[in-house]
């Protein structure tokens, strides 16, 4: 929660946000006025009845919870009077407008179209001698005729609204929202002021400044919401309320009352003629007109130090300077990632709770206006999920926002960083890749100086990599009912084609056993920084080939793809090799195959492995029937160099009557 002063009141992060999403209204009370030296609305009537000449009710009298009725009264005995006693006593020159120009800076949209999203029950005119020169339908709107309230992309409501009447010096005043028959017609009636609220609540998130709980208006708007509910006989959906709620002493009251409203208060401290509050809204409005300056501030103060070390609400700071912003170009990212001490990496579990929280936030408010007719808001931008799209998407070059580049930037400053590997592997897990402008910063790293480990270098090639050997790009069961064309079509080009592609191997990878117990890694051998494995990219690609096998001329056909099979094989060993699994002296199938020669030790019956049953069985048919052949095929395996290629040609030496005894016993000497 972002704290604009010290000792001042959380201001929560989401309104926060919504305040610079262009979604949050101002709605200003009496009490915005008092320190401009205007009364609140209790001693107004007291003003009334004391210039008037009636008797008031004692203080504690009930009758003062009801000042709206205590005016009807006061113009039923003095009619024209006492709203000339109003005009008098409000038509004043404010002494201090402090709180009303910060209320104008936070209230100013800043999208594309100029204006504001305000909202006053105040009949005063200190927020037109705040900013002088605003016009009548233009910079404002006076009650009852009023704006329509919608949310939308070209902000078609940006001014102030005088909800219950503006002052007209000079004039009697009729329109004035001041006695219960006013409110009544506003609210019950006419409801012109009901319909706004409504719609108000349904289209915006809404901020109270100035209110009491037992302020007449929030009864009023109570009201109106319930009315609503009768009319439709469904419960109006409402965005959020918030409330500053001053309180005395030092502890904060139950805010049960207040949520019974449907408004969740914030509570600050009412001493010294509220300052809290007006230093809170002058603060949050320096920091929202000069934001960059109150960014870096942010940023440099607590960028290099740990989430877990700091207060939440400073934690919440640097999270809403860096990547709340949509409209920084990236400034407060670009100030993270460049800091001299690079950020800690447990920053990143802060930024992607805050991409959860904004999605979880865009989704429910896109449903509610999609069940309320309205157009739903524009979706926000994801910074850390963008890094890592998923894999079919990361095929095309979708532009990263600036907040997004510079993230990537920081996140490359770790790439020795197990915290940084693992959060990888979870996204490789979930189908993602790196973003292709990532990949590119990655191996731009890779190649700089400095170098980094080499076990964590290969991790990073693999990640950074372009080819299709680095992930599983295709969708499930890709190849699903590929069997159906058999046997015709067994042979012919197309067939070949995606048998190749559904064989097409790739590196999975996850976190080792060291990473995740804890243990310390070596980070100059890749085995003890992650765990990888060689997977096809159609896992049931061994159904296609049970459909082949029983085929009458199985063998015939894995003869006829030996080059196929004997590429793939070498191709998976490559990969292995590239994570340090696999070398002449040692590969993953000395306990998967045992034996080269089929054989009921051989305990994995499928993966690819059993490429090695294929292999042997179109050799064996070769063999059988050219003695050149055979031995061509033997002297390539012995040219790549891996211990599961020199088993085979063990296996096929000593198999086959087309060596000589002095070379099968050469064989079993020296491999």
């Amino acid at each position: 929660m972002p704290r604009f002063i010290k000792n001042g009141p959380l201001v929560p992060d989401e309104l926060v946000q919504q305040l610079e999403d262009d979604r949050v209204v101002l709605f200003c009370g009496a009490g915005i006025s008092a320190g401009g030296g205007l009364p609140n609305f209790r001693d107004l009537v007291s003003f009334c009845y004391s210039e008037l000449g009636a008797s008031a009710p004692a203080t504690n009298d009930s009758m003062w919870s009801w000042p709206d009725r205590m005016l009807g009264a006061l113009e039923g005995d003095f009619p024209g009077q006492m709203r000339a006693k109003i005009v008098e006593r409000l038509d004043r020159t404010a002494t201090d407008l402090t709180m009303h120009e910060a209320i104008l800076k936070l209230a100013r949209l800043r999208g594309p179209t100029d204006g504001y999203r305000l909202v006053t029950t105040n009949f005063d005119l200190f927020f037109e001698q705040a900013k002088a020169g605003m016009s009548l339908g233009v910079d404002y709107h006076s009650g009852p005729v009023l704006p329509i309230p919608r949310n939308d992309q070209i902000a078609s409501w940006r001014s102030i609204v005088y909800l219950h009447g503006r002052l007209n010096p000079g004039l009697e005043n009729q329109h004035l929202v001041l006695t219960s028959a006013d409110f009544g017609r506003a609210y019950l009636t006419d409801a012109w002021a009901a319909r706004f609220v409504v719609r108000l609540f349904a289209e915006f998130t809404v901020l109270f400044i100035g209110y009491s709980l037992n302020d007449p208006v929030l009864r009023y708007m109570t009201d109106a919401f319930a009315a609503e509910d009768a009319i439709t006989r469904r419960g109006q959906k409402r965005s959020p309320a918030y409330i500053f709620v001053p309180y005395p002493g030092t502890v904060q009251p139950d805010p049960k009352p207040w949520q019974q409203r449907q408004l969740e208060p914030i509570f600050y401290r009412q001493a010294y003629r509220h300052r809290a509050l007006t230093k809170t809204l002058v603060g949050w409005a320096m920091a929202r007109t000069d934001y960059l300056a109150s960014a870096s501030t942010i940023i440099r103060r607590y960028g290099s130090r740990l989430p877990s070390a700091l207060e939440p609400s400073q934690s919440s700071d640097l999270v809403w300077a860096v990547c709340s912003r949509p409209d920084d170009k990236g400034h407060g990212a670009r100030i993270f990632s460049q800091l001299a001490d690079p950020p800690p990496i447990e920053w990143l579990n802060e930024f992607e709770r805050r991409d959860t929280d904004v999605m979880e936030a865009y989704r429910k408010e896109a449903e509610r206006a999609v069940k309320d007719g309205r157009e739903p808001p524009l979706a926000p931008q994801s910074h850390m999920q963008a890094l890592f799209p998923a894999a079919t998407e990361s095929l095309k070059e979708t532009p990263l926002s600036e907040t997004s580049f510079e993230l990537a930037q920081w996140l490359c400053r770790h790439l020795e960083n197990e915290r940084l590997v693992t959060w990888v592997l979870n996204k490789l897990e979930l189908r993602r890749r790196a973003h292709p402008r990532l990949r590119i910063l990655i191996r731009s790293r890779l190649d700089r100086q400095p170098t980094i480990a080499a076990g964590f270098a290969v991790f990073w090639r693999v990640v950074a990599g372009e080819g299709h050997w680095t992930t599983n790009l295709d969708s499930d069961l890709p190849w699903a009912g590929l069997g159906r064309s058999l046997p015709s079509q067994i042979g012919t080009k197309w067939f070949d084609l995606e048998l190749v592609a559904a064989a097409r191997p790739y590196l999975k990878l996850r976190p080792s056993y060291r990473v995740s117990s804890g243990t310390p890694i070596d980070s100059e051998d890749i085995r003890t920084i992650v765990d990888a494995d060689v997977i096809l990219a159609d896992d049931d690609i061994f159904y296609l080939i049970d459909e082949i096998d029983a085929l009458p001329a199985a063998d015939q056909i894995w003869a006829e793809k030996l080059n196929w099979l004997t590429g793939l094989l070498e191709s998976i060993l490559e990969l292995y090799a590239l994570v340090a699994k696999a070398d002449a002296g040692n590969d993953p199938t000395v306990f998967s195959r045992p034996s080269i020669i089929p054989h009921e030790q051989n305990r994995r019956k499928d993966g690819w492995p059993r490429i090695y049953d294929l292999i042997w069985r179109g050799w064996r048919l070769v063999d059988a029937s050219s003695a050149i052949e055979s031995r061509q095929w033997v002297e390539r395996w012995r040219r790549v160099p891996y211990l599961g290629f020199r088993r085979l040609v063990l296996a096929a030496i000593t198999s086959s009557s087309h060596f000589t005894a002095q070379e099968k016993l050469e064989a079993l000497l020296h491999g």
